[in-house]
């Protein structure tokens, strides 16, 4: 599909290796195991923001509330 992974490695982990980006979040599947992010996912820390729009919003999709404000980055 594409996306920098193996089939094999797809397999392994779940994937799609079809669809380069199997859960839809803006990041590919590649991308996703590079960040750590979770690829069947598309929201790694459950925040409300999509994992591939986090980096727009400055914010980090390993972390629910980046700024430490106690209020999920999805809602700010």
């Amino acid at each position: 599909d594409g996306d920098g992974l193996l089939d094999t490695e797809e397999i392994e982990r779940g994937t799609d290796p079809n669809n380069p980006d199997t859960d839809g979040d803006r990041l590919t599947d590649k991308e996703e195991v590079d960040r750590g992010t979770d690829p069947l996912n598309p929201d790694t820390d459950g925040d409300g923001l999509l994992d591939g729009d986090e980096g727009q919003w400055g914010a980090n999709p390993l972390v629910a509330d980046t700024d430490g404000d106690t209020i999920p980055d999805g809602r700010e």
